[in-house]
């Protein structure tokens, strides 16, 4: 019961936090800005507690947020059929 209720509060909290503010969506013009700088809070591996802060500009987050969905892809289309 505890953990179903864990997880029900830790999706409420995510989907929260995925949801864009007002305040980003009226600043159309500081929002495309790609040489703003914005800084994100990443887990670290192993670990519950532990949060690096990691500050790149718009530009640098869209770069490696493409180049993690192309390695995703390719990981995808070159992996081996079952019985091979």
């Amino acid at each position: 019961m505890k953990k179903s209720l864990f997880l029900c509060a830790l999706l409420a909290s995510t989907a929260a936090s995925a949801q864009p503010s007002s305040n980003a969506s009226s600043s159309g013009a500081a929002a495309a800005d790609p040489n703003a700088v914005v800084c994100r809070n990443q887990r670290e591996t192993g670990s519950m507690l532990n949060r690096t802060r990691v500050c790149k500009t718009r530009a640098e987050w869209d770069a490696e947020r493409r180049e993690n969905r192309q390695a995703i892809d390719r990981t995808q289309t070159n992996r081996p059929l079952r019985g091979e």
